[in-house]
């Protein structure tokens, strides 16, 4: 019996919302397993229900270890998508030969992402890896003053005709199809990243390194909502964990030059976003921003990462 082309692998946390629609929009006979971290709002109920079948992890194992499991458990397939639980393919069926298409057409290509449709979706979808430029930029609230920069449009593919096929280095993993072999050569997501964010990043970057590519197929769609999981957790946590994520990452695939100027931006892009904060609405609470902007400067100082994501609040 032929191995299946296709398992799609969704990681649930509290994702009631979006999940039903999300499993719905999988062509019928493709295998759906979603691995539930724990939810407490009925999502693996409502994931069965939709005709998945559903690992409970019976603990918040992150995103990256969740898509490991689903993809050592999950049916045997010559491919996996991972699809965020707030996304949904458009036309699945014609999505999935498009995907599948494009990797057929060339044995280099390791992964596929099809086109994001939704609010922000053409700024947030494509990426190119992190450079000096880019983290500096982000760090100094450029990007946010100046969101048409040449930097920006250049790093976020804005400056690509979006209607044709190309290779870039980073798309989100919102809706990613990886051959198998290619994600259990590199072992997958690394863990290191619990419980999210940059564990795509790294992933992205270890195929490239491997003389892999990655393409961007516009020829499949998904829709994505995008943030969530983000919205859902307090940005005094979010924030310090992303940005200790970041600096995992930096560690791995940057040189120490670079390393030192992101720190550097970044701790001074932190102290002027608390300075900012009496006179400037931010875009969360002031207090939460406060607490959010400190733990970071704590973190960079190297007096330890504190967030409630991490185990007793901290960062080993």
């Amino acid at each position: 019996m032929p191995i299946p082309r296709v398992l799609v692998a969704l990681v649930s946390w509290n994702s009631s919302l979006h999940l039903r629609e999300a499993v719905a929009s999988v062509p019928e006979g493709v295998p759906v397993l979603v691995v539930d971290n724990a939810s407490s709002d009925g999502s693996a109920e409502i994931a069965r229900s939709a005709g998945a079948r559903v690992i409970e992890a019976g603990a918040n194992l992150g995103f990256g270890p969740a898509c490991n499991r689903a993809a050592r458990e999950g049916a045997p397939s010559e491919t996996i998508l991972f699809l965020n639980p707030d996304a949904a393919l458009v036309d699945g069926s014609r999505t999935l030969a498009a995907l599948l298409g494009a990797l057929d057409a060339d044995p280099a290509v390791a992964a596929v992402a099809p086109r994001l449709t939704g609010d922000g979706q053409e700024r947030f979808q494509l990426r190119r890896l992190p450079s000096i430029g880019s983290l500096v930029r982000e760090a100094l609230l450029v990007d946010r003053l100046f969101p048409e920069n040449p930097g920006f449009r250049h790093d976020r593919y804005l400056d690509r005709d979006r209607g044709t096929a190309f290779d870039v280095e980073q798309p989100a993993a919102a809706a990613l199809l990886v051959r198998r072999d290619a994600f259990e050569a590199l072992d997958g997501f690394d863990p290191v990243y619990s419980p999210a964010w940059f564990e795509d990043v790294d992933f992205c970057a270890r195929l490239l390194e491997s003389g892999r590519r990655i393409r961007y197929v516009p020829e499949g769609r998904a829709t994505h909502v995008g943030g969530v999981t983000m919205n859902a957790i307090p940005y005094r946590d979010f924030r310090p964990a992303y940005v200790r994520n970041l600096f995992l990452y930096l560690a791995r695939h940057a040189s120490p030059g670079v390393r030192a100027v992101a720190r550097f931006s970044t701790l001074l892009g932190a102290l002027v976003r608390l300075a900012l904060l009496p006179v400037v609405r931010p875009d969360h609470a002031r207090g939460d921003a406060a607490v959010a902007h400190a733990r970071v400067v704590r973190g960079l100082l190297g007096l330890g990462w504190r967030s409630a994501l991490f185990p007793e609040g901290r960062a080993a």
